[in-house]
């Protein structure tokens, strides 16, 4: 696949508007792939529903599926690549060998690290299985968990394999890899498990599905690097000291990245223990299936804005602060507020409108019912409420990163996991498995506050009149956007044919574009289409035009 030429020190010669133009390319290839893959985990998750619906068997599987899919979030969108990054592309820079055995010393620790905690895995869950410490109903939850172990070890030398392709400049194998399990779930669950009619039988089918998606993961970018001559050299002494650097480097960034994911499994473990019938059933069965479904639901814009935004913002950022270029820093921070603003505002005003017609259309079929649309619908109006603020998450903490400051995030992320634990009990005794999903949404909003707050000591982010205004616009753009939606739902009928559910929505979410991006037109809000590269970027440069005219800038 041809990708955008890598991001080098030439790059950085050329001028500012080649740059952003540049970036802005890689921002869209990474995002218009990352939707590909996303559309595909929309159709994975209606196989799912439609195969097992809201209920305990799908609860064990969402929660044993959570710690393999936050080591993907984790060393594939984050961790890895922000401590591996750097330090990679500088040794690229000066000796290619060097580079390489710097690759091979971190594959070697990752493998041999990863190894010892899937043995510890397997030791701790033979131990709560052959106890019963937990109680009957886990075993099913703890076999399923022992069987997806295997691709925590896969995932991640994946991520390391990807995150050099990225330090090179090669944005697109990486961006690639999810369609591929996303592919080989979709076979397994759509083909497949239909052959048989019991659900145990079933769920195994999809977690081999996994097993072996994860491993044509990893083939993927292993022969992208050997085709481009990367060569594993085990002579590497002096690189394992530079490889356990990037390991330290990497354990605080790892916990600053996990908050949101720490959350999840929180309210996951939660819904799943609170709703088995020993516990006395606090909760309706089914909330940490429709949680799981909330979240895939909210993850789907912020994993096509906020995975593109913060793979290729990152390695902008870590560039320019390399040749310490700060003013370039403070405008690439500024630029990115602006595209989590304007994409961000609309997209968590329109899940929340939408939610119901998006559970109903992609979910309720075969064993999902009504109930279970119902259930699903509330977490995802809960966990929209906040994808602005998921998305400013994403791009802040790559900036504290990219300036090497790797433990503000993992101080404040800290103090917002005893948030979201303090809010879970009254939120969920009082709303029950959506008020999980709202503790969440609550905590993520002063996560991103505080992560602003405290940015601003370090870069003197300061908004003129001209930003206050885009930002009044914007709002006002997704107020008139919201009205139009909620008048047509007023007035379309409610289609009971699937087809037409799905016409009706790709029609709500299409007036929702347009009303929104005309909106921003005649209000004379250029960055849309800056970011969708309908027109020159000239966002960076205004920026700057902003900041120079600020007396309250140094």
């Amino acid at each position: 696949m041809e990708d955008i030429a890598p991001l080098s020190q030439s790059q950085h010669n050329s001028s500012g508007h080649n740059q952003s133009s540049s970036w802005m390319r890689h921002v869209r290839r990474v995002g218009l792939l990352t939707f590909l893959s996303r559309i595909l985990g929309l159709i994975r998750d209606m196989g799912m529903a439609a195969t097992f619906g809201n209920g305990p068997l799908l609860d064990a599987f969402t929660l044993a599926f959570r710690i393999p899919n936050m080591s993907r979030r984790l060393f594939g969108e984050g961790a890895l690549t922000t401590a591996f990054l750097p330090r990679y592309a500088e040794t690229l820079e000066e000796d290619q060998s060097k580079a390489e055995q710097l690759a091979s010393a971190v594959l070697f620790i990752l493998v041999v690290t990863l190894s010892l905690v899937t043995l510890l895995g397997y030791g701790l869950i033979c131990t709560l299985y052959l106890t019963n410490l937990l109680g009957e109903s886990s075993r099913e939850l703890l076999v399923m968990a022992g069987a997806l172990l295997p691709y925590v070890l896969l995932i991640c030398v994946t991520a390391q394999l990807c995150a050099m392709l990225n330090a090179q400049g090669y944005f697109s194998i990486p961006a690639t890899v999810p369609i591929l399990l996303n592919l080989i779930w979709i076979l397994a669950i759509w083909f497949i498990t239909p052959c048989y009619t019991d659900p145990q039988t079933q769920v195994y089918i999809v977690i081999g599905a996994i097993l072996l998606g994860g491993g044509m993961q990893l083939l993927l970018p292993a022969m992208h690097l050997f085709l481009q001559g990367f060569r594993i050299h085990w002579k590497t002494r002096d690189q394992l000291r530079e490889a356990r650097k990037v390991f330290r480097h990497m354990l605080p960034i790892v916990f600053g990245l996990s908050i949101t994911q720490v959350n999840s499994i929180c309210d996951g473990t939660l819904a799943w223990w609170f709703a088995l019938p020993e516990q006395g059933s606090w909760i309706t069965p089914g909330s940490a299936s429709a949680l799981y479904y909330g979240q895939r639901m909210y993850q789907f814009p912020l994993g096509i804005f906020g995975i593109a935004l913060g793979t290729v913002l990152f390695a902008r950022l870590a560039l320019h602060v390399k040749t310490n270029q700060m003013e370039s820093v403070r405008q690439d921070v500024q630029f990115g507020l602006r595209f989590v603003l304007i994409i961000g505002l609309p997209a968590s005003a329109g899940m929340m409108l939408l939610a119901y017609p998006i559970a109903e259309t992609l979910l309720q079929r075969g064993q999902f019912d009504a109930f279970d649309t119902q259930q699903t619908t509330q977490t995802i109006i809960a966990y929209g409420t906040a994808i602005w603020s998921y998305l400013g998450i994403t791009l802040l903490q790559r900036v504290f990163y990219a300036i090497g400051d790797v433990r503000t995030p993992l101080r404040i992320g800290l103090a917002t996991v005893s948030l979201n634990l303090v809010l879970n009990f009254p939120l969920m005794i009082w709303l029950g498995g959506r008020g999980l999903a709202y503790a969440t949404a609550i905590a993520a909003v002063v996560q991103f506050i505080y992560l602003w707050a405290v940015l601003k000591r370090h870069i003197p982010i300061s908004f003129s009149a001209t930003n206050l205004g885009i930002v009044g616009k914007l709002i006002l753009s997704t107020l008139c956007m919201s009205l139009a939606i909620w008048l047509l739902l007023q007035v379309l009928p409610d289609p009971e044919l699937k087809r037409w559910q799905a016409v009706q929505l790709l029609f709500l979410i299409s007036v929702a574009v347009i009303v929104y991006g005309l909106s921003l037109k005649i209000l004379q809000v250029e960055e849309l289409g800056e970011i969708l590269g309908f027109k020159k970027n000239q966002t960076i440069s205004n920026s700057q035009e902003d900041l120079d005219s600020n007396p309250e800038n140094p």
